[in-house]
Parts: structure tokens; C-alpha cells; sequence
């Protein structure tokens, strides 16, 4: 290397002294054409030597040169130090012009050792231009073999790292799966064993809810008959009553009408009383005049008979008033009675609704289970008849929903798997036809390089579609020993989805193929007879395929990781098959014993006497009851030596009926007790509510029937039991009378509030309130 740096070298050393020569000569003033002329080719050479040298050296010798020695500037130009033999030569060149005046018309001394270096220089151009020609080739060369050989060794090395990885993903599912498997296999067999014992439990507890169901459902239609009888007769019993509070709501309406009439003809009376008060105020007044006039006791006697008898009617009157008001109130108890009655006909109603949904109830609940039953008896029978013809492989429903959910399971990855299974038939038919496409072009070619190819191309060609051929055959055995070990996997792993059809249309492509080669075959001996002499040793032509053994040898690792690749997705595919089943009996156990402990920790609690045990103590001594006066009636009836002409009731009989008595005696005395509460409460609330009216507002309230009530004032109250300074308010007509009657002095008190109050104001609290000032002012300056 140091020896090629300094032939290149040393050329450019001399043409940089030569080319400082010559800038030296420009600093000359040339003073004859000759001499110009000179100047003028030396300077164009210059130029030109320079411009070639610099296009063919390398940029890495330029830059060798530059960085190892130093450059300076002389005068606006650059120039490398050079010997010291050179450096006094060119001193001497560029002395004052007085030394070298006597020099200028003359050719420059070393014209001949410059020719000399120009046909050197020349010679090492072209040298250096081969060399360096030689040097670009060879490294292009180098590179592109190195990038090869690493784009190889890249593309083998990821090809391995996928491989492995794929692999070490493979084995670690196949790990995983397997200790899941294991895992679930543990869990599900100790969910088995804890299903089997709460399994007998429930089956025992199944068998007592059965018979227990069965006695319930004897009592249930027991039950269900006294119910209907119990039925009929509170319907009976409600008639009764809906026709007895029908009487009784018409003799209420006639004793109403009747009270109403009494009440208008006792007005009446009152208002002829009150006009014969006047008349007999008037009389009394013509008596007194008379008696100071004349005196007349004829005409006294007359008064007096008079006055009798308006005082005898007046009292038939009042005594009238007192039967009426005794009437009335005892038609008022009857209308309470009567509002007790229809109370406790309502009452008999809600039960009745009452019973009717829950016999609703019953009903759906008697359907439900005669569902239930007939399900469970279509699956008993559909086992045992499995069982007698010995090809029962299920014990129970469980086992059969289990066994529908492992086929579905299978069906779905034997689906998956033909899927796969066709896109590789798909591709290995794509391959073929491909081949046979190749063997049409190669046919087609082999024609062309008869008919039309000289000696070397035919021989080329006749290469060409030899390795061609070789290579297809070489790929069709790969393909066919690739087909060859899929239908072994599939008949030895899996013997019952082998596709015989499938195997024969691999068979006939196969013989198909073979065809083509005996073909292709004589083809080439025709060829090869008609060309004899073709070169030992061809080269491949240009786009032709290359086998490779590491082709083969990396084809051969491919389809054995293919198939254990295959394997291994069979065996992943069994066992998400098992954990699916494993995961549905896990389910189904879990909901199994979750279901069981709530019914173990249920618990229900109760009082020792409660309403459900009191009724159900009843209802089981009233069957007692009743199967037992059955037993005696029967007994009666079956006995041969009663005498029929005696009527005869059995002690039963007598007791049931004394039972009737005695529940509608407690019934009785219920309702009158409810009834006499009811009263209380009714009272006790109403007098709260009177003391509180009584001392807020100063008015005592009394209730009257048909939506009336009685005010009167406590700072005027009445004098006699016809409260007289009271005031009747009907809150269902809207009216307002006064107790005494519209003449008496409290009416006629009264009168102008009432008109201003009630008549133009139109309110009754403003009325009250003005009576209550009114009552008090007087009623304490009476007290003053």
C-alpha cells in the first residue's frame, strides 16, 4: 500500500511544481509575441493536465494528500511544499526580474524533462484509471456477496427464531392446557363427591317431600271440599244478610219518610203554634180590655174554654213530638245495627275474594306440578326403556344434557377441522393445476426449441427444462410424500372422520401427475435423441429455479413441525373440549349446592300460636271430626240390626252440629264485641272531638244520622231537651234550620245575621263567630 500511494503520489507532486513554474511565468511580462505565444500553449496545457488528473484521482487520495501536508498561499494561489531540489529551483525561477532580465527571449531549461514527465504522467493515468476501475469492481462485488450472505443468515436466523418461538408457545399451551386439565379434573372429581353425597340427601329429602305432598295434597282436596261447602254457605249466609239489610234499608227509607213527614207536620204545628201564642197573646190582650171594659164572664168563659183546649192540643202535640223522637231513635240504632251488617258483609266479601285467588293459586299450582310430574315420567320411562333394550349409556337426564353438550363440542371442532382440512385440499389442488399450467408452458417450449432454436440456445433450453422438470418432479414428491403423511395422521389419530372420497381424488390427481411425468419423460428421450451432444455440465439459464439441499432439509423441519403442529392443535382442541364440559358440570354442581345450602340454612321461625297453626289445628280436628262421624254414619247405615222405623243420629252428628252452634255462638260474640270496640272508639273519639270544638270555639257539637249536626252556643245555651238556641246544619241538602222554629225568640234574635251573614255574605264561620262575640258580651254583663 505504501508503494501504490507513492506512484500515485508522486505525478501530482511534479505537476504541482510544474504548475508553480508556470505561475511564475505569469508574474513575467512577456515582451514579444513569441514568447506570449508560448506562454499562452503552456498556460492551456497547464490547465488541461490539471483538470484530467483531478477527475482521475480517487477523493481518497485527495484527501490523503491534503491532511498530510500543509498547504499555503502564495499570492491568491495554492501550492504543496515539495524538496528541497525543487524549492531552490523554483526560487531561483521567481528571483527579481533584474537577475533574469537578460533570460526572457529564451526556452525555458527543462522543456525536455517536462516532455518526460507529461508521457510519465500519461502513462500513470491510465495505470491508475485500470486500477482504480479494478478496485470500484471488486468492492461492489464484495458487498453485494456480503449482503447476501447476510440477508441469508438474517432471514435463517429469524426463520429459527419463529420457529422456536412457536414452538415454546405450543409447548407452554399444551403445559398449561395439561395442568388445567388436571386441575379441573381434581376440582370436578371432589365437586363429584360432595354431589353424590348431597345427592343421596336430597334424593332422601325428595322422597319425604313426596310423601309429604302427597298427605298435603290429600288434606289440599280435602280441604278444597269443606272450602266449597264453607263457600255455599257464607254464600247462603251473605244472601241471608244481603236480603235482611235490603228489608231493613227499605223500612229504614219508610221510617225516614215517615220521620221527615212527622218533621214537617211538627213544624207546621210549631208555626200554628206560635200564630195561636199570638192569637192568644191577642185574646189575652181583648180579655184584659174587656175585663176593664165591662167584665163580662160570659165572655170570660168563652176565652177560657178557648185556652183549654189550645192547651189540651198543645200538649197532644208535645206528646206526639215525644213518640216521634222515641221512634227516631230507635231507627237510629237500627241504622247503626245496619252499618255493622253491611261492615261485616264487606268483610264476608273480601274473604271470599280472598278465597277465590288463592283456589286461582291452587289451581296454577295443580297444573304446574302435573307438568312437572309428566315430565319427570316421560324421562323415567325414556330411561328405563334404554335400560330393558341394554342400550342405556345414561342414568339420568344430567347424563344426557351432558352428553348433548360433548357432542355439540366435537361436532363444532370436527366442523373446524374439515374447514382446515379443505383449504389444504384447496391448496394442493392450486399446486397441481399450477404444475400442470408449467408442463403446458414447458410442452409449448419444448415445441419452440425444435422448431426454432439453434444448436446452443436449444441446449440452453433443453437445460432449462431439464431443471425445470426436476424441479417440479422433486416438488410433486414433496407434495405427494406431504399428502401421504396427512392421510396417515388422519387415519391413525383420528380413524373416524377419514375421508375415503377425498383419499381417492388425491389418488386420481396423483396418477394424473404421474401421466404428465411419463409424458414429460418421453418428451425428454425424443429431445435427447434428437440432440445427442448436449454439455455435460449446463448452466442454469437466467430466471431458471435452483434446488438447494438446504432447501430440502429446511422443507423436510417444516412438515415435521407441520405434524407436530397438527398434533398438537388436536390435542388442544380435546382438551378445550374437556374444560367446556368441566366448566359446564362446575356450573351446574356449584348451582346445585348453592341451591341445597339455602335450603339447609333456611329456617322458618314462628310463634308457638299463630294464626297458620291455629288454622291448621282446626282444619285437622274438623277432618278428624268428619271422618269420623263418616265412619259412624257408615256404621249406622251397614248395621243389620237397626231398627229403621226409630230415627237415629249418631253421637258425631250431635257433636258437629253442637260445634256448628258453638262457632256461631264465638262468632257472634266476636262481631258484637268488634261491634261494641267499634262503638267505644267511635264515641271515646267523638267526644275528643266535641271537647275540642267545645273549648276552641265555644259551640258543643252533637252528630245527627243522615249527615246532620247540632250546634249551640255555651255562652247561651238551652233551657229544655228541645234545644231550642240550637242550630241543625244538613250537610247533604246544604240547609240550616233553628232548633226552636223560625218564630221562636231565638229566630227572631237571630235574624238580622243571618240575613247579613248567611243571606248576603254567604259564610257560615262568620255567622258563628258574630253569634259567639253576640252570646259572650251579653253573657258577661250578665255575670257582671
Amino acid at each position: 500500500m505504501p508503494l501504490l500511494l507513492d506512484i500515485i503520489l508522486k505525478p501530482i507532486f511534479e505537476r504541482k511544481d510544474q504548475t508553480a513554474i508556470f505561475h511564475s511565468f505569469k508574474q513575467r511580462s512577456p515582451q514579444n509575441s513569441e514568447n506570449a505565444l508560448l506562454y499562452a500553449q503552456r498556460k492551456r496545457w497547464v490547465r488541461e493536465q490539471t483538470r484530467l488528473s483531478e477527475r482521475q484521482i480517487p477523493s481518497e487520495y485527495v484527501c490523503y494528500r491534503q491532511t498530510s501536508d500543509i498547504s499555503t498561499t502564495v499570492q491568491g494561489e495554492s501550492y504543496i511544499p515539495r524538496p528541497q531540489s525543487r524549492q531552490s529551483h523554483v526560487a531561483e525561477s521567481v528571483r527579481p526580474g533584474s537577475r533574469e532580465s537578460h533570460k526572457e527571449n529564451m526556452a525555458p531549461p527543462d522543456a525536455d524533462e517536462y516532455e518526460k514527465y507529461r508521457r510519465e504522467i500519461e502513462s500513470l493515468k491510465a495505470e491508475i484509471g485500470t486500477l482504480q476501475y479494478r478496485i470500484q469492481t471488486s468492492e461492489q462485488e464484495q458487498e453485494i456477496t456480503a449482503s447476501e450472505q447476510s440477508s441469508k443468515l438474517e432471514q435463517a436466523r429469524r426463520r429459527e427464531q419463529d420457529e422456536a418461538s412457536h414452538r415454546q408457545a405450543a409447548e407452554a399451551e399444551r403445559e398449561k392446557a395439561v395442568a388445567q386439565t388436571e386441575a379441573l379434573q381434581r376440582e370436578l372429581q371432589e365437586v363429584k363427591d360432595s354431589i353424590d353425597g348431597d345427592k343421596k340427601q336430597l334424593e332422601r329429602k325428595v322422597r319425604e317431600a313426596e310423601d309429604e305432598a302427597r298427605l298435603l295434597q290429600e288434606q289440599l282436596e280435602d280441604l278444597s271440599t269443606a272450602k266449597d261447602d264453607a263457600a255455599r254457605i257464607a254464600d247462603r249466609k251473605a244472601t241471608d244478610m244481603e236480603m235482611q239489610i235490603a228489608a231493613a234499608q227499605k223500612t229504614i227509607q219508610e221510617f225516614e219518610q215517615e220521620s221527615e213527614q212527622r218533621e214537617n207536620v211538627l213544624q207546621q204545628t210549631q208555626a200554628q203554634l206560635a200564630e195561636k201564642d199570638g192569637v192568644i197573646a191577642n185574646l189575652e190582650a181583648d180579655v184584659l180590655r174587656l175585663k176593664a171594659q165591662s167584665g163580662d164572664a160570659e165572655t170570660m168563659e168563652i176565652i177560657r174554654h178557648e185556652l183549654t183546649e189550645q192547651v189540651q192540643h198543645i200538649r197532644n202535640l208535645e206528646a206526639t213530638n215525644r213518640d216521634q223522637l222515641s221512634e227516631l231513635k230507635h231507627l237510629r240504632a237500627l241504622s247503626k245495627a245496619v252499618e255493622v251488617v253491611e261492615e261485616e258483609k264487606r268483610t264476608l266479601q273480601r274473604k271470599l275474594e280472598s278465597a277465590e285467588l288463592v283456589e286461582a293459586e291452587l289451581a296454577e299450582a295443580r297444573i304446574q306440578r302435573q307438568r312437572l310430574e309428566d315430565e319427570r315420567l316421560a324421562w323415567s320411562a325414556y330411561l328405563r326403556n334404554a335400560a330393558e333394550t341394554d342400550e342405556s349409556e345414561f342414568d339420568s337426564p344430567e347424563a344426557v344434557v351432558r352428553a348433548l353438550v360433548e357432542e355439540r363440542l366435537t361436532n363444532a371442532s370436527y366442523v373446524e377441522k374439515v374447514g382446515a382440512l379443505q383449504a389444504e385440499i384447496t391448496a394442493a389442488q392450486n399446486t397441481i393445476q399450477s404444475l400442470r399450467d408449467e408442463q403446458a408452458q414447458l410442452k409449448n417450449e419444448v415445441e419452440n426449441a425444435k422448431t426454432v432454436a439453434s444448436a446452443s440456445n436449444a441446449d440452453k433450453a433443453r437445460m432449462r427444462l431439464e431443471r425445470q422438470r426436476a424441479l417440479a418432479v422433486k416438488e410433486v414428491e414433496y407434495l405427494r410424500a406431504q399428502l401421504k403423511t396427512f392421510d396417515t395422521e388422519d387415519e391413525t389419530l383420528q380413524p373416524e372422520q377419514f375421508d375415503q372420497a377425498r383419499v381417492q381424488r388425491v389418488q386420481e390427481l396423483e396418477d394424473l401427475v404421474d401421466k404428465y411425468k411419463m409424458e414429460v419423460q418421453n418428451l425428454h428421450a425424443e429431445l435427447s435423441s434428437i440432440e445427442p451432444s448436449a454439455p455435460s455440465t449446463p448452466q442454469p439459464a437466467t430466471g431458471s429455479k435452483r434446488s438447494r439441499a438446504e432447501d430440502d432439509s429446511s422443507q423436510e423441519q417444516l412438515g415435521q413441525l407441520t405434524r407436530k403442529k397438527r398434533m398438537l392443535e388436536e390435542q388442544l382442541t380435546k382438551s378445550q373440549n374437556k374444560i367446556a364440559l368441566l366448566e359446564k358440570d362446575l356450573s351446574t354442581s356449584k348451582e346445585q349446592l348453592k341451591a341445597a345450602k339455602q335450603q339447609t340454612q333456611t329456617r322458618v321461625l314462628s310463634l308457638k300460636s299463630n294464626p297458620t297453626s291455629d288454622f291448621e289445628a282446626i282444619k285437622r280436628s274438623t277432618l278428624e271430626a268428619l271422618k269420623k262421624e263418616n265412619e259412624e254414619l257408615l256404621a249406622t247405615l251397614q248395621s243389620k240390626n237397626a231398627n229403621s222405623s226409630v230415627p237415629m243420629i249418631p253421637t258425631s252428628v250431635l257433636a258437629a252440629m253442637e260445634r256448628e252452634i258453638t262457632a256461631a255462638k264465638a262468632e257472634t260474640a266476636s262481631a258484637e264485641k268488634r261491634t261494641r270496640r267499634l262503638k267505644e272508639v267511635w264515641a271515646s273519639k267523638s267526644q275528643e272531638f266535641k271537647e275540642a270544638i267545645f273549648s276552641t270555639l265555644g259551640w258543643t257539637v252533637t252528630f245527627i244520622p243522615n249527615g246532620k249536626m247540632r250546634v249551640e252556643s255555651t255562652f247561651y245555651p238551652s233551657q229544655t231537651d228541645e234545644h231550642e238556641n240550637s242550630i241543625v246544619f244538613d250537610g247533604e241538602r246544604g240547609t240550616m234550620k233553628v232548633g226552636g222554629g223560625p218564630r221562636s225568640d231565638f229566630a227572631r234574635r237571630i235574624n238580622d245575621l243571618i240575613g247579613f251573614w248567611v243571606r248576603e255574605k254567604g259564610c257560615i264561620p262568620g255567622f258563628l263567630a258574630a253569634l259567639t262575640l253576640e252570646f259572650y258580651e251579653e253573657h258577661t254583663r250578665a255575670s257582671k
